[in-house]
């Protein structure tokens, strides 16, 4: 049985007909898009993510980038909260420059949630019902969704998310439904991975559970409960080795762009 391996490629910057770029060279071309945001051992992914953001974003502003750039602001600022509570020993200056990215990053995402109230755009739509409240923000959003199916998958995770929160027996199959939007190498939001664990585990389908543990495990999600699911999993016969194939099966087919449903 071979390891499971991590196979979501990294995101590199590029569009039709463009070269692909690093992150070295956008923050050599674009220094203050860089500057503000330490480069420490800490949430270096994170980092990653909102550079390259705010570089697309600059090129050609739109709301559709600005969703996307909001979200991965969103993810570095949690992150560097965490960091900026861990003191640095020898330099304690690295200690302020996180908390200083840290109040960046909620500079940012307050700027960028102004900006964007009165936007159409479905997942900002989404993004200021679940993270304001705004009623009327989510009965856009909804109209949205009947109107037309979601062709991005960032649109199609929130109105699974949706579903998720108001238990309605359609999360599932939405949540699927996010993963076959993914292209070849995508990025590809972990939390679809870790929400359809959970999801499986509260219908008591222990089998469907353990085969998105696995495939989290595999795309670098942290605190996975392996130890409750396969409590429950050893009360019924299952073959590990066969959730475990299924597992790299489905990693493949996402990184490939194209995902279908596992069958047990």
């Amino acid at each position: 049985m071979k390891r499971l391996l991590p196979v979501l490629g990294i995101f590199v910057l590029s569009g039709c007909g463009e070269t692909e770029i690093s992150i070295s060279e956008v923050c050599d071309t674009k220094p203050m898009i860089c500057n503000d945001l330490m480069d420490d051992s800490h949430c270096k992914l994170e980092r990653r993510n909102v550079i390259y953001s705010r570089y697309d974003e600059g090129k050609v502003p739109s709301d559709a980038k600005k969703y996307r750039l909001l979200l991965d602001f969103e993810k570095y600022s949690k992150c560097m909260e965490l960091a900026s509570g861990i003191e640095h020993i020898k330099l304690k200056e690295k200690t302020t420059q996180r908390i200083n990215s840290y109040r960046v990053s909620l500079a940012e995402i307050k700027r960028l949630s102004d900006e964007t109230q009165s936007s159409d755009h479905p997942g900002l739509l989404y993004y200021h019902w679940s993270r304001h409240q705004s009623k009327s923000h989510l009965e856009r959003f909804l109209k949205a969704a009947e109107q037309a199916k979601f062709s991005d998958p960032d649109l199609q995770f929130a109105l699974a998310s949706h579903y998720l929160a108001e238990r309605n027996p359609k999360a599932i199959d939405a949540m699927h439904q996010t993963l076959k939007l993914y292209k070849a190498k995508d990025r590809v939001d972990p939390e679809i991975f870790k929400t359809l664990t959970t999801a499986y585990y509260k219908q008591r389908k222990y089998i469907e559970s353990y085969h998105w543990a696995l495939v989290s495990q595999a795309a670098g999600v942290e605190r996975i409960e392996f130890q409750l699911i396969i409590k429950d999993l050893d009360k019924q016969a299952f073959d590990h080795d066969k959730i475990k194939g299924i597992a790299e099966q489905t990693l493949a087919q996402i990184e490939q762009g194209n995902y279908q449903p596992p069958k047990f």
